[in-house]
């Protein structure tokens, strides 16, 4: 793994959220994206070197809906940069870490992306990302 690429913070509103943080870094959101797949709307903030992802739910079964229900806001996940992200779930199933997808799929933020399961992460849910040539 390179670096670390993001932090994800799951949100209840967007837009507000939006407000809080710009008011936080002292700018406002680069960019907003929709990822119909996972039924998520994302906004990034750059800090430094450093990427925060806002996550909000965009329908009551994904992914994100659920941990809000379950949770509360906070921090969903921390992703990682990798250069060769099959390479790197193929090295990670065999050290016996859990992969929630097998194959990358196409996430937020131009990347390829992968998760780990909290279950053999110290309850951290792990995303690594590649950037799509």
């Amino acid at each position: 793994m390179d670096k670390i690429e993001h932090i994800g913070i799951a949100v209840k509103d967007l837009e507000k959220s939006n407000a809080l943080y710009a008011a936080l870094f002292g700018k406002p959101h680069y960019k907003t994206e929709e990822v119909v797949s996972e039924g998520v709307k994302t906004s990034f903030f750059q800090s430094g070197p450093n990427k925060i992802e806002l996550l909000e739910a965009t329908n009551p079964n994904s992914p994100i809906a659920k941990f809000l229900e379950k949770k509360g806001e906070g921090i969903h996940h921390i992703a990682f940069a990798v250069s060769d992200i099959k390479a790197e779930i193929k090295r990670l199933q065999e050290e016996g870490f859990i992969v929630l997808n097998k194959e990358p799929k196409k996430g937020a933020d131009n990347k390829l992306v992968a998760f780990l399961h909290p279950k053999s992460t110290n309850g951290v849910l792990i995303e690594l990302c590649q950037e799509i040539d």
